[in-house]
C-alpha cells in the first residue's frame, strides 16, 4: 500500500511538471501556476511642454490575465495628475524642471511600474518671485505690482500665485484685482493653528480682464484675523499666456 501512495505522488509531480513546461510556469514551483504576466509601456504625446500646459500619458498594458482586475497608481514628482486608468493628462508645475512621472500597474499578486520624464519650459509667462511678506499693523495687507503686457498669447490667461502661512496661527482671506476688478473675493486660506508651515497654490482665470496689451495694476489683499509680524509670504506670482514684466510697486 505504501509503495502505491509513493508511485501516485510521483505520477501526480510528473504532470504537474508537464503542465508547467506547457504553460511555462517556473519549473522549480510546479504549484505556482496562477502567476499572471504583466508589462506596462508609458508614452507621451509630448516630452517638452511649457509650465501651464498638458500632455496626455498613456500607458500601454500588456497582462495575460483578466484586465479588470489591474490597479492604476499614478505619480509624479511635480506638477499633476488628471484622470485615472492607463490614460491620463499631465499638467505641468509653473517652475520650469525635468519631473519623472511613474506609473505602477498591480493585480494584487504581480506588480509592474514604469516612467518617463517630461520637461517643462518657462514657455509664454510672466513669473514674479518675489518672496514678499505681507506688511502692517492693519487688519487688511497688500502687495501691489505694476504688470506690463506686452504680448498676449492665449486666449485663457490664468494666474497662479502661490503663498505661504509662515508664522499665522489663523487663517486668512485673500483677495485679488486686477486694475480695480476682482478676479478673487475673500477666499479663505490657511488652518488655525498649523502643526507646520502651509503652501497654499491656486490659479484663476483672468481672461475677462486682461484682454490686450497694457499696463495693468494687479493688488493681492490679505484679511487677516491677527496682525503679526512675517506671517503670510507671497512666494511667486505666473502668469500663464502672456509675455512681459512685472515689477512690485512698494
Amino acid at each position: 500500500m505504501k509503495n502505491r501512495y509513493i508511485q501516485i505522488h510521483i505520477l501526480l509531480i510528473s504532470c504537474l511538471i508537464s503542465l508547467c513546461v506547457l504553460t511555462g510556469c517556473d519549473i522549480n514551483d510546479p504549484l505556482s501556476l496562477d502567476s499572471e504576466m504583466l508589462d506596462v509601456d508609458l508614452a507621451s504625446a509630448s516630452n517638452s511642454i511649457n509650465i501651464g500646459d498638458t500632455t496626455t500619458i498613456s500607458a500601454t498594458i500588456t497582462y495575460s490575465g483578466n484586465a479588470d482586475v489591474l490597479v492604476y497608481r499614478w505619480s509624479t514628482s511635480g506638477g499633476r495628475i488628471s484622470g485615472e486608468g492607463a490614460n491620463v493628462v499631465y499638467i505641468a508645475p509653473e517652475t520650469e524642471g525635468s519631473y519623472t512621472i511613474t506609473l505602477e500597474v498591480s493585480d494584487g499578486t504581480v506588480t509592474e511600474k514604469d516612467e518617463l520624464r517630461i520637461t517643462v519650459n518657462i514657455g509664454h509667462a510672466i513669473v514674479a518671485t518675489p518672496n514678499r511678506y505681507w506688511q502692517g499693523n492693519s487688519f487688511t495687507q497688500s502687495l501691489t505690482f505694476q504688470l506690463n503686457v506686452q504680448q498676449v498669447i492665449q486666449n485663457n490667461l490664468r494666474l497662479r500665485y502661490d503663498i505661504l502661512q509662515d508664522t499665522a496661527r489663523t487663517g486668512a482671506f485673500l483677495s485679488i484685482s486686477i486694475n480695480g476688478a476682482s478676479v478673487v473675493r475673500n477666499r479663505a486660506i490657511g488652518e488655525v493653528q498649523p502643526l507646520e508651515m502651509i503652501p497654499i497654490a491656486d490659479e484663476v482665470d483672468v481672461s475677462s480682464v486682461i484682454r490686450e496689451p497694457g499696463n495693468y495694476e494687479l493688488s493681492l489683499t490679505l484679511e487677516v484675523v491677527s496682525v503679526m509680524q512675517d506671517a503670510w509670504l507671497l512666494r511667486k506670482l505666473t502668469l500663464i499666456g502672456a509675455e512681459g514684466t512685472i515689477t512690485e510697486i512698494q
